[in-house]
């Protein structure tokens, strides 16, 4: 059985300790999951493609996620399970439990180690250490790392005496009787830019942090190291060629599915695990488990001596004990039953849930009502405005990504007004229904005209929709629906530097829009060559969840005074 040596230690802590020799062969097996998101719960419908037939399956859950572990864990003698960052954000469970659901969960599986990850902070440093101290309630004894996170000492409620208060760089574990260090890396100008972190928090270059603890450790006599980190599949590859000493990298943030699944219409990238060479020759294994409670990863490393000898093992994709025969014979697919114990704290959360979807949040003064396309005509909404409960909702996806420069959504992603008087949670999954992701776009001033009037063609041509239809926040034009194809919208503006400024052709801009319109959805077609061309950043922050933060630091919703369009001409003018 392994024991958790330590976290952080001096060198001189362990000037006595004599080398270990190294048994032949020696197999490390790595059970890991990363950026499940708050979805604790099953996902219905997942697409699967057998013998050229699409299907719907019931996939993942953590319940099946602690039945897989805990499966890895009898079959193999040598094992630790790590957790590579993004637990919470995305769900009711994190919006109603600020975290404590994941974290309770994360405690009856018992990971090993967990690495901070970009959302750990959308909360801030306060949000962050309430998660940790309920994480911190089990009997797990779970390693919280970061090597490169660097709160002000003093300040943040993270670091209030040390800088290593709440988390550590690495730990180091007794692993049938060899000593493994593994050291947590954050994805740093991400997390800084694109979170919520305190403002005196700081973020280390991933490189130099990770080149700095592999030597100290290497000085401690360890030399099976990995990494756990949180930066994306393809920065763990080029980091792995430019270190020494590293042996296998988990990873998160990108939400890569690694493994045999593209024949089955899901989106892997390449094969489980990727293997590349790191600065002294010698092998890296390199593994990832997609998103959402979905995937456990089960990486062997075998290793002769202190080196890799061989990269193996399998990721196991989690599906209902009642899915086709066809894959659940498959070894990259693992129909498991439900943790007992986990399924019964899950209904009981779920029972929560129907009770504080009721809890107030804000309140609205006036009825903002809801038009995809044109004008209001009723005396309560404010004849002559345009949709005030689509203005708001482009309000809070703004505020929720400070470094956006604006905001747009389809008229269509928006389902009812907002009724004046109390709103609650309940009424914020109605207004905002869909399972979309907040998705940052960089975006020149041409491309923002030119999805413009694609999104405007799509609304009144015979097979599109009026929910196409452009709102925003942080942008302005004007619409002539009487001008030809390509002509209807002009005087295009940016809220810049407390003024509006007429929008640039050739500066490139960053947007914040709904997942369903990046993918080119609704007839925003160029929104998803510029996401096919790489040029967008999937936030991975629910939309209604965003207007639920957004509402509760409001605590009054106003009717807008400002919105994106400006001035309307419809064809029947």
């Amino acid at each position: 059985m392994k024991r958790l040596l330590v976290s952080l230690v001096s060198c001189a802590a362990l000037v006595s300790c004599a080398q270990l020799s190294t048994p032949q062969p020696y197999t490390l097996t790595v059970a890991h999951i990363n950026d499940h998101h708050s979805h604790l719960l099953p996902i219905r419908g997942t697409s699967v493609r057998i013998h050229g037939e699409e299907v719907k399956i019931e996939t993942g859950g953590f319940a099946r996620v602690a039945t897989q572990i805990e499966a890895i864990r009898t079959r193999q003698p040598n094992v630790l399970a790590l957790h590579a960052g993004d637990a919470i954000t995305g769900t009711l469970f994190y919006t109603l439990f600020d975290g404590a659901a994941d974290a309770a969960l994360m405690n009856q599986i018992c990971f090993d180690a967990f690495e901070l990850g970009n959302h750990e902070f959308d909360s801030g440093d306060a949000g962050l250490k309430r998660f940790l101290d309920v994480l911190s309630l089990g009997d797990c004894g779970t390693v919280v790392l970061g090597a490169n996170v660097e709160p002000e000492i003093g300040v943040s409620p993270l670091t209030p005496k040390t800088r290593w208060d709440s988390f550590k760089p690495y730990a180091i574990y007794d692993v049938g009787g060899e000593r493994i260090g593994v050291i947590g890396i954050d994805i740093a100008v991400k997390t800084k830019n694109s979170s919520q972190p305190d403002k005196t928090t700081e973020f280390a270059d991933e490189y130099s942090t990770a080149k700095y603890y592999i030597d100290e450790l290497r000085q401690l006599g360890i030399e099976k190291i990995g990494l756990l980190t949180h930066i994306q599949y393809k920065n763990d590859l080029a980091l792995a060629e430019k270190l020494p000493a590293v042996d296998f990298i988990i990873g998160g943030d990108s939400h890569t599915l690694l493994g045999d699944y593209a024949r089955y219409g899901l989106p892997a990238v390449g094969p489980y695990p990727m293997t590349v060479n790191n600065a002294d020759g010698d092998q890296v294994c390199v593994a990832h488990a997609w998103q959402y409670s979905q995937v456990v990863g089960e990486l062997a490393v075998t290793f002769d001596g202190d080196a890799v000898a061989n990269c193996g093992g399998q990721p196991h994709l989690l599906i209902a004990e009642d899915a086709p025969a066809a894959l659940a014979d498959l070894p990259q697919f693992a129909a498991v039953a439900e943790h007992s114990q986990i399924k019964q704290e899950l209904t009981n959360y779920q029972t929560k849930i129907d009770e504080l979807t009721q809890q107030q949040i804000a309140q609205v003064e006036q009825r903002l009502c809801m038009r995809r396309m044109g004008v209001q005509t009723s005396e309560d909404c404010g004849v002559g405005r345009h949709s005030d409960a689509h203005a708001v909702v482009a309000q809070a996806f703004l505020a929720s990504t400070p470094q956006a420069d604006f905001a747009l959504q389809n008229g269509g992603g928006v389902r009812r007004e907002i009724a004046a008087g109390t709103l609650t949670v309940a009424d914020v999954y109605s207004l905002l229904p869909f399972s979309n992701t907040l998705v940052e776009m960089q975006i020149t001033g041409a491309e923002v005209k030119q999805v413009l009037e694609q999104a405007l063609a799509y609304a009144i041509s015979a097979g599109g929709s009026d929910g196409a239809y452009p709102h925003g926040a942080g942008i302005r034009f004007a619409v002539d629906m009487t001008a030809a194809d390509g002509t209807r919208v002009s005087e295009l503006e940016v809220w810049s530097d407390n003024s509006w400024q007429a929008l640039q052709p050739t500066q490139t801009y960053t947007m914040v829009t709904n997942s369903f319109l990046a993918a080119g959805n609704d007839g925003w077609a160029l929104l998803g060559d510029i996401t096919a061309a790489g040029r967008s950043t999937d936030t991975y922050v629910n939309y209604a969840q965003s207007f639920v933060d957004w509402a509760r630091k409001t605590t009054i919703i106003k009717r807008p005074d400002v919105h994106s369009t400006k001035r309307y001409k419809s064809a029947a003018q």
